[in-house]
């Protein structure tokens, strides 16, 4: 009896041509997506990677004898693109992806200008996350919002039960066959972004992704052949269906992100960099100033070779200054970023808990977290790209303090930047509350279709 069900609609399925119309929309919609974002991740690959060797084969040819001349006329590095980062964009269009590298100045992540918004960028730029995430969820809804109820205006669902067929039976046929049609849809949306998801590191990741789109479709389509089985109407069903999507998918986003906001508020940039340049100044308590810094160390040096005036030093006292305030910056930036970070962690942390009522938030921040474009694969870059940049000054410092003359070699031989993302267990153990919510979803979704496989009325 349940194949005779499950056969039964997918001939309905095949039948409805708007059905049809709306699964070849969905295909045609993930088409471009995913074309459209293949083609924008190899325009910047290939864009990065010519920056990249440019600014490279500019410091490698400095003909200069100051190096810290050379600090200050310093280069940029790149955050790497991942393969899978055109699938999910995530938080790289905002974040920034360019460090300038320079003497005395820590600067912030550079993000590209901004394009005019069009209307559709309300919903993010057009990705197949945002199809599979935001209109995947709208197309089930319509497929199933008359599955059941259909049955039960036209009479069909008196005559299946009459030959035996129990309203679970008929429940879960239809949701058998619904699910089958939405996985493989969405194994067809992801099959179009294969030649650049075969590009990626880590298969691990691929799984984890189709895994967690596959938990998140189920969850509505069970929801929406519940809601059939429930609502009076057709009409009814679909109007609690797009209240439902409405809910989940646009207005708890952005209510949480609001709500982090003004429960955790950063300060301004402008502000930030103010009260960093003062403790430079004034120091980190605002009680040791930056001539008191410099007489000590002074005083310090002439002890350490047992001397009495600068010019008897066998080194560069200047250049011992200069890297003696880059420390002293390095940990007011240290300070400051990791007050600003405490500040977005608990802005992100009012989402990581509402990602147990709402699925849409629980993969984004699943989705975002493989695709290594999360807030925590960007503060893992930022805080590499500044290990490097303290390592690439100290070193152009010490070159003064030790040597008259810098190495012939010495721009040449300096290091080049990589950066190595976060491990699977490391994303796997900070998304735990997102996995609990899809699987929860999951159970609360097929207890209230059991619920209503026994109380769902006929009529």
């Amino acid at each position: 009896m349940f194949s005779t069900i499950a056969i039964k609609e997918w001939r309905m399925v095949l039948r409805n041509h708007a059905m049809l119309a709306a699964l070849l929309s969905a295909l045609l919609l993930s088409g471009i997506a995913s074309i459209g974002s293949r083609i924008t991740l190899q325009e910047e690959q290939h864009e990065r990677e010519a920056a990249n060797r440019g600014f490279r084969r500019q410091w490698e040819q400095l003909r200069t004898n100051d190096p810290h001349g050379a600090a200050h006329f310093g280069t940029y590095i790149f955050k790497p693109l991942t393969a899978l980062s055109g699938f999910d964009r995530g938080l790289d269009p905002i974040t920034g992806s360019t460090l300038r590298i320079e003497a005395h100045i820590q600067h912030h992540t550079a993000t590209p200008p901004l394009s005019p918004a069009d209307v559709y960028l309300r919903f993010g730029e057009l990705t197949p996350a945002t199809v599979l995430q935001l209109f995947f969820p709208l197309l089930i809804f319509f497929l199933c919002f008359n599955s059941y109820a259909q049955e039960r205006s036209s009479g069909t669902l008196r005559l299946m039960m009459i030959q035996g067929a129990g309203k679970g039976t008929i429940l879960w046929g239809k949701t058998i066959v619904y699910q089958s049609i939405v996985a493989g849809t969405l194994l067809l949306s992801l099959l179009l972004y294969l030649p650049v998801i075969y590009q990626a590191a880590s298969p691990l990741r691929i799984l984890l992704l189709l895994i967690g789109y596959l938990c998140y479709s189920s969850i509505f389509v069970i929801i929406g052949i519940w809601v059939s089985a429930v609502a009076r109407n057709a009409r009814q069903a679909l109007l609690w269906l797009c209240s439902i999507w409405l809910i989940w998918n646009v207005i708890a986003p952005r209510l949480t992100t609001a709500a982090g906001a003004a429960l955790h508020p950063l300060p301004s940039q402008h502000a930030l960099q103010q009260k960093i340049d003062q403790a430079i100044k004034t120091g980190i308590d605002g009680n040791d100033p930056r001539e008191a810094r410099t007489a000590r160390l002074l005083h310090e040096t002439l002890r350490q070779y047992q001397v009495t005036d600068v010019s008897q030093l066998p080194v560069n006292f200047n250049a011992i200054r200069l890297q003696a305030d880059e420390d002293y910056a390095q940990q007011v930036y240290n300070k400051y970023a990791k007050a600003t970070d405490s500040i977005i962690r608990l802005q992100n942390s009012v989402n990581q808990y509402a990602v147990l009522a709402d699925p849409y938030l629980a993969i984004r921040s699943l989705s975002m977290a493989l695709c290594g474009t999360d807030y925590d694969h960007q503060f893992h870059f930022d805080t590499e790209a500044r290990q490097y940049r303290n390592a690439f000054i100290r070193r152009l410092n010490q070159a003064m303090i030790y040597d008259r003359e810098p190495p012939a070699d010495l721009y040449y031989s300096m290091p080049v930047f990589h950066f190595e993302p976060p491990a699977i267990s490391s994303i796997i153990n900070k998304q735990w509350l997102s996995l609990v919510s899809l699987l929860l979803w999951i159970g609360i979704s097929i207890s209230l279709l059991n619920s209503v496989a026994r109380h769902a009325p006929t009529e």
